[in-house]
């Protein structure tokens, strides 16, 4: 899940405090391999010498440089770009202010941003696609993907999907958020149920034992409701038996097909061994549902295991987090993500630039910071042992996540098209009308095609 905090601990972080943040962490010798838990400072900021091949000569740096994102699920995350940030503004002579809003209303506000051609300079989405939706806004950062692609192996497939619209970069992809199982192993493995693998691995076991948990009394859940978390779990589960919205070229809706019939009679088999709360659930839900202790399996980031761990240290050591589930045709898990763009009205494009080009370059104190949470797009900050993830046993095999991932559009582009099937539930819904009996199966396959047709309609490929 990716949880808003409440309106007032957005509003207390809301403007960049670089007082207040640098005296909310311990002084560190160095962020670069601590391990998760702690709270690491910065690394060092650029000294604003040097041109990293590709990119230009780095001008004289001055003004304000104006941020809007999320607030990261993982606090430390937040205080670690605090931090940064502040000392790469007292480098470079600019002055860098950071506001965070909830995720949810990340699109509005830059729908208006893009529409008044005002606003903030550099922007991250999360869980949606910047780049295809506001394209004709933002500013071409070719020059910086190339220059990280160069120095760092190459983008992984996704990433490329995600940061490019019409063969160049209008977004620069920050880190990739995977769906992983979360399972409780005293649960699955107690005499009642019988599961016997050291793994949770496919979606035909979570079916086979899903009735099992519920007579145990500890059900399954899984978002059933108009959230990030249900369009990606549910997409998953398409994805991996070979369903899908659209086409291999995206052009053509795909949605009336024998392998989506197969996953929407999975989901309502599935269904009846949850409890009907999920047919409401927020993103924080399914969180909550495990570290109450009664959930016994959830489809979710590493962020519901990293509060438990907090929390409830004896509950996190009946918890297992492991890769995205297999399917008859595949493993693939739908991601969530962060992508920058800078706006082409921006009044410090330089800046945002540099900003850009600099953050990148920390990247092993970022996911120390987010623990474990964020995950790369670059190969090259794939190389075992990952920060986090190579030094925790129990987490290891989260470190081949990249080769099990897949943005919106799959196994087609990253579209316009995509994102506005996303953006209105298309996938949700017609999971939802069909496992509720709302409506029968071709009338939920023929909503669900008519919708995305109207997506495609509007947006063609």
């Amino acid at each position: 899940m990716t949880r808003d905090r409440t309106t007032d601990g957005i509003k207390r972080r809301t403007l960049l405090k670089g007082a207040v943040a640098a005296a909310a962490v311990p002084v560190l010798a160095s962020c670069v391999g601590q391990q998760a838990g702690s709270s690491p400072t910065p690394s060092s900021a650029p000294s604003g010498s040097a041109a990293p091949t590709g990119v230009g000569t780095r001008p004289k740096l001055s003004g304000n440089l104006n941020i809007l994102q999320w607030s990261h699920f993982v606090p430390d995350f937040d205080t670690y770009l605090d931090g940064w940030a502040k000392k790469w503004g007292d480098t470079n002579g600019v002055t860098v202010k950071i506001d965070r809003i909830p995720q949810a209303d990340l699109p509005a506000r830059f729908a208006a941003e893009a529409g008044s051609k005002s606003g903030h300079d550099l922007i991250a989405h999360f869980a949606n696609g910047l780049p295809a939706l506001f394209k004709d806004s933002l500013v071409d950062v070719t020059d910086i993907a190339n220059r990280a692609a160069d120095k760092y192996g190459g983008w992984i497939p996704a990433g490329e999907a995600i940061g490019k619209v019409q063969g160049k970069w209008y977004g620069f992809p920050d880190f990739l958020v995977p769906f992983l199982s979360s399972w409780r192993t005293d649960v699955w493995k107690s005499a009642a149920v019988g599961y016997t693998k050291d793994h949770l691995e496919t979606w035909q076991d979570l079916l086979d034992f899903a009735p099992k948990l519920k007579a145990a009394g500890n059900p399954v859940g899984c978002a059933v409701s108009q959230t990030s978390d249900a369009e990606h779990t549910w997409r998953s589960l398409m994805w991996s038996h070979g369903a899908a919205e659209f086409s291999a070229d995206g052009k053509t809706v795909a949605i009336d097909s024998p392998e989506t019939r197969t996953v929407l009679n999975m989901a309502k088999t599935l269904y009846a061994s949850m409890e009907n709360s999920v047919l409401s659930w927020a993103d924080v839900d399914n969180n909550t549902y495990l570290q109450s202790g009664k959930g016994s399996w959830i489809y979710n980031p590493i962020s519901a295991y990293r509060t438990i761990e907090a929390q409830n240290k004896d509950l996190a050591a009946k918890i297992n987090v492991d890769n995205p589930l297999k399917g008859t045709k595949a493993q693939i898990a739908s991601i969530q993500f962060t992508v920058y763009g800078i706006w082409n009205f921006s009044k410090n494009i330089d800046a945002a630039r540099w900003f850009l080009i600099d953050y990148s370059d920390d990247w092993p104190a970022q996911m120390v910071a987010s623990k474990g949470y964020n995950n790369p797009f670059l190969k090259g900050h794939q190389q075992k042992p990952m920060p986090v993830l190579g030094t925790d046993t129990k987490l290891t095999h989260l470190q081949d996540i990249a080769n099990f991932v897949q943005p919106v559009g799959y196994p087609g582009p990253s579209s316009q098209a995509a994102y506005d099937a996303l953006n209105n539930h298309h996938v949700t819904d017609m999971f939802a009308n069909y496992i509720t009996g709302k409506k029968s199966i071709d009338d939920t396959i023929a909503d669900a095609k008519k919708r995305l047709q109207d997506s495609l309609t509007k947006f063609p490929v």
